[in-house]
């Protein structure tokens, strides 16, 4: 029941926003790269939108926790709302209705950059995948699909208009990477891999939970990890980068979100954890620290 109130949020978050949810000037969607620079990276996770029924609880907890940064496009209900990082955009706030009885009424969405919306599409669907919303190009941003993967978990697809953001090392509070917790991960891999023109990378994890990581352009660009229990539903969750782990489950704590995942040495060095934000969206965070960071990671 409560996978289905899930995808029924995000389809619903996908329809309005592929059918001009929002109202822009012009009318022109807001780049993901203000910045044009003409180069597509297939296979690299370029963007998040958040589906939820309260912007304002939304932008006022994302920005306590993370110090996120706002511009308002449009009005009311079809406002959008573009979230920077130290100046950059890095991901979209896009208002619908909670659907009756949904315990969760926000959701987050990420978009893969491929070189043809309408091919991926396409490729998904042969190899067991859904079709949630069709390709539609969305002026000023580019080609966007949402999918569904075979276990469920749905993602978007995008070919920007102006070229993916520079492929840099995140800062702190930006996102650092994307996971897939799927009942099958050598299936799942193998299902992403010609969607994103991926090498498929075996990685050393503790027990027997496989874990793979999805390379593109000479870099990991996401995980995929075997869910343990098998009657939870797939689903991608994104990570962010974070200074201190401890200090920002704190901050989660106070500003209203709930840690389903608390820090532990057991678990990634204890650098890591998973939180629900007041409205029931899923986000993990991590410490990382890295002195060789430059272009191209992760």
């Amino acid at each position: 029941m409560r996978y289905t109130i899930v995808r029924v949020l995000v389809l619903a978050g996908a329809l309005l926003l592929l059918t001009g949810g929002c109202t822009t000037p012009g009318p022109r969607w807001p780049a993901i790269s203000e910045v044009p620079t003409d180069v597509h990276v297939q296979g690299r996770w370029v963007w998040g939108e958040l589906f939820t029924d309260n912007i304002e609880v939304e932008r006022a907890f994302y920005g306590t926790v993370f110090g996120w940064q706002y511009d308002n496009i449009g009005t009311g209900k079809d406002a959008y709302t573009l979230v920077r990082v130290e100046g950059r955009p890095i991901a979209g706030i896009v208002h619908f209705a909670k659907p009756a009885n949904a315990s969760r009424s926000a959701r987050w969405l990420p978009l893969m950059s491929v070189p043809d919306a309408s091919r991926a599409m396409q490729q998904a669907a042969a190899a067991g995948g859904k079709v949630l919303v069709p390709s539609k190009e969305l002026p000023g941003r580019g080609e966007v699909a949402v999918l569904e993967d075979p276990e469920g978990a749905i993602f978007g697809v995008i070919h920007t208009a102006s070229g993916d953001p520079a492929d840099m090392f995140p800062s702190d509070n930006a996102w650092l990477w994307l996971e897939l917790w799927a009942k099958d991960a050598s299936k799942m891999a193998e299902f992403y891999r010609p969607l994103g023109a991926y090498t498929v990378e075996k990685q050393e994890s503790p027990g027997d939970r496989p874990e793979l990581h999805l390379v593109a352009g000479g870099y990991p660009r996401a995980g995929v990890l075997e869910l343990q229990r098998k009657d939870l539903p797939s689903t991608w969750l994104p990570y962010v980068r974070v200074k201190d782990v401890k200090q920002t489950v704190a901050s989660i704590e106070r500003a209203g979100g709930r840690i389903v995942v608390a820090p532990s040495p057991e678990i990634r060095g204890g650098k890591v954890a998973v939180f629900l934000d007041p409205l029931g969206a899923a986000m993990a965070v991590a410490e990382w620290k890295d002195d060789t960071e430059g272009e191209g990671k992760p």
